[in-house]
C-alpha cells in the first residue's frame, strides 16, 4: 500500500529572485518527494517560474490580495486553499504585518503551523514607510503568542530575535541553516576560465555581487565605492547579478558616473554559481540580513568575501570573510587590497563541517514535518 505523502503549503513566495522564495524552492528540490508534497501560495499576480514547479508536481495557488489589503477576503481565500487536504502551513516570515495567516490555518484545522524567521529588519526603500512598518512590527511582536503556531524556525539567532523576541523561548526555536548543494558551488578553475572567456574578462579584476536590487542589499553604496576603485585599478569590473525595485536607480547612477563600460548587469540568472566562479571578490554591502544564503554560496565557491558589518557573524563559516563598516573609504581600500590576489582553493569540507550541506540539513525539515504523522 502506497504511503500517503505529507502535504505542505509554503506561503508566501514572490515573483522575485529573493532569498525567501529561493529557500522555499530549494527545500522542495532536495526534500524526499516520496514522503512529502510541496505546494505554494502567492499574492503575486504571476510567477515566472510557475510552469517549472507545476511540471514537478506542485500546485501554485494565487491569492487576490494581501491580508493588509483585505483581511476578510485574504482569510477566506487562504482558508479555502488550506482545506484542500494540507497537513502543514509553512510561513516564510520576514517581519510582522498581521497574524491572519496563522489564524486562518488554525480555523482550517491545520495540524502543523511553522513560522520561519528570515530577516532582521524591514526591507522597504521609502524611509517613512519603513519606519511605519517597523513600528507596527514591534507592536505586533509584543502581541504574538506561542499558541499561534506549532513550530518555530530561524535562519540565524539574530533573525529569531527580530521576529520572535522574548515571546518564544530559544529552546523552542530550531535553526535551519541556509545550506547549499556544495558540489554545485565548489571552486572549479576550468569553469572559472571558461566563464571569464565567455564574458571577455580574462585579464580583469572582477568585483561581484548577487542579490535582489533592493534597499537591504545596498548595491548603490557598492557603485559609489566602485566609482573610486575603477579610477585606481584600471582593470576593475563590477558584476551585478539580479534584478529588483531599485534597478532603474542603479542604471541611472551608472550612467551618471559614466562607467557603463565597466559595470555588467546580468539581470536574474538561473546559474548564479557559474558567475561566482568568475569573480575575484564577492561584495555584500547589506544594510541588514537574516543570514544570506548567497554568502554561504560565495564561501563555498572559495571566494574572498567583503561583507558589511551589519551582516550576522554567524555567516562566517570559513576564513574567507572580511567584515567592514559601511564607510566608503574603508570599502574602497579593502577591495583594492585584493587586487594583489590570493590563493583560491576548495573549501567543501569546511562548508560541510559547519552544517551547511543541504543534503544533510534538509533532514531537519523532514524530521519536523514528520511529526504530523506521529500526532
Amino acid at each position: 500500500m502506497e504511503r500517503k505523502r505529507i502535504k505542505i503549503l509554503h506561503f508566501p513566495i514572490r515573483n522575485s529572485n529573493g532569498g525567501v522564495t529561493r529557500s522555499a524552492l530549494k527545500f522542495w528540490q532536495y526534500i524526499d518527494h516520496d514522503r512529502f508534497q510541496f505546494d505554494f501560495a502567492t499574492c503575486s499576480p504571476g510567477l515566472d517560474f510557475a510552469q517549472d514547479i507545476v511540471e514537478q508536481g506542485c500546485r501554485v495557488h494565487y491569492l487576490s490580495c494581501y491580508a493588509e489589503q483585505d483581511a476578510g477576503r485574504f482569510r477566506e481565500e487562504l482558508g479555502e486553499i488550506l482545506r484542500q487536504g494540507y497537513d502543514v502551513l509553512h510561513l516564510n516570515t520576514s517581519w510582522w504585518k498581521s497574524f491572519h495567516a496563522e489564524e486562518a490555518a488554525k480555523e482550517a484545522g491545520i495540524k502543523q503551523i511553522v513560522i520561519h524567521a528570515h530577516s532582521t529588519f524591514v526591507d522597504l526603500v521609502d524611509d517613512r514607510q519603513r519606519e511605519k512598518e517597523l513600528s507596527a512590527h514591534e507592536a505586533l511582536k509584543q502581541e504574538f503568542r506561542a499558541d499561534m503556531a506549532t513550530h518555530f524556525l530561524t535562519c540565524s539567532e539574530e533573525a529569531a530575535d527580530f521576529l520572535f523576541g522574548a515571546q518564544i523561548p530559544r529552546t523552542d526555536i530550531r535553526v535551519m541553516h541556509n545550506a547549499v548543494d556544495i558540489g554545485r558551488y565548489s571552486y572549479d578553475a576550468q569553469k572559472r576560465a571558461a566563464m571569464r572567456d565567455s564574458l571577455h574578462l580574462q585579464d580583469r579584476f572582477v568585483i561581484g555581487s548577487i542579490g535582489r536590487m533592493s534597499y537591504a542589499k545596498n548595491q548603490l553604496f557598492l557603485l559609489d565605492c566602485f566609482q573610486e576603485i575603477q579610477q585606481k585599478a584600471e582593470n576593475a569590473v563590477l558584476l551585478l547579478v539580479g534584478n529588483g525595485e531599485l534597478e532603474q536607480d542603479i542604471r541611472d547612477r551608472i550612467e551618471g558616473y559614466g562607467i557603463g563600460d565597466k559595470v555588467i548587469l546580468t539581470g536574474a540568472v538561473e546559474n548564479a554559481e557559474d558567475y561566482l566562479q568568475l569573480m575575484d571578490v564577492f561584495a555584500l554591502p547589506s544594510r541588514f540580513e537574516g543570514l544570506p544564503c548567497v554568502l554561504i554560496e560565495a564561501q563555498a565557491a572559495g571566494l574572498l568575501c567583503i561583507v558589511s558589518d551589519a551582516v550576522t557573524k554567524e555567516a562566517k563559516i570559513t576564513d574567507n570573510i572580511l567584515f567592514v563598516e559601511l564607510e566608503k573609504e574603508k570599502w574602497v581600500q579593502a577591495i583594492l587590497k585584493q587586487t594583489q590576489g590570493y590563493r583560491r582553493v576548495k573549501v567543501d569540507r569546511q562548508i560541510r563541517d559547519a552544517g551547511y550541506d543541504i543534503r544533510k540539513e534538509i533532514k531537519v525539515l523532514e524530521e519536523l514535518y514528520s511529526e504530523v504523522s506521529r500526532g
